[in-house]
């Protein structure tokens, strides 16, 4: 799937620039894998919004958790289709592909990044399906999230060669339509009340939670696959 004119073509463009400048190649990796430049601001601004429009009648509050479950919905699709679908080798480990030099950069030493399934994104399905659930609370700030994922989180894993263009876009339309489904107020009469209800009767309890599940959600559940990593260490295969 990953031999197509899209991926060769983006891919080979970007090549040219690999070798050039080592400080422009730390920069990118630098903020690849920075929280501060992934889920921070986009954690920050759905609190903005959640205090901004208390008001039950803006419907603000509503959107939100339905856009936190369904982006953790959209990367729990993205991650079962990583692991059951055909496995499409990362770019940089892909040796059908040509050997970019990244000037400036060590050689990826985790092993998973050579065996991890390429194919979707799930940094493009969780960040497009948060600015897919901003934009539907702010037009002006949504696009411009949209715009500031494409840029600081779908384009430098594509240079650093962690994704083809193709696992961004699956990545983008998985996310976008989690969160357009979680959205629909057929689906949060399913669970909305009874939402609305705890909030009303344990805000502090609720408010508490609901900022751990945005801190986890900010840095992509990494304590949370931390420990079950290491949970299955001890069970026997």
């Amino acid at each position: 799937m990953w031999n197509n004119y899209l991926n060769l073509s983006v891919m080979n463009w970007l090549a040219q620039f690999t070798s050039m400048s080592a400080p422009f190649n730390q920069i990118v990796h630098y903020i690849s894998g920075s929280d501060l430049f992934k889920g921070i601001p986009f954690m920050g601004i759905l609190w903005y919004f959640w205090f901004r429009d208390s008001d039950p009648k803006s419907k603000t509050r509503e959107i939100i958790i339905a856009t936190l479950i369904g982006c953790v919905v959209a990367v729990f699709v993205a991650r079962a289709a990583n692991n059951m679908g055909p496995y499409q080798p990362r770019p940089f480990a892909n040796t059908a592909l040509p050997y970019h030099t990244f000037v400036g950069l060590p050689v990826p030493e985790s092993q998973a990044l050579y065996i991890w399934n390429s194919f979707p994104s799930d940094h493009a399905t969780l960040f497009f399906s948060l600015a897919t659930g901003i934009f539907l609370i702010s037009r002006m700030t949504g696009t411009l999230l949209y715009l500031y994922t494409f840029i600081f989180i779908a384009l430098p894993r594509v240079y650093l060669g962690l994704h083809y263009p193709t696992d961004i876009l699956a990545g983008g339309i998985l996310g976008l339509a989690c969160v357009w489904l979680s959205t629909r107020i057929s689906v949060i009469k399913l669970y909305g009340r009874r939402s609305s209800m705890l909030l009303a009767h344990y805000p502090a309890a609720y408010q508490a939670a609901l900022f751990i599940i945005t801190f986890e959600i900010a840095t992509m559940f990494g304590d949370v696959r931390m420990l079950l990593e290491g949970i299955v260490k001890y069970f026997p295969r």
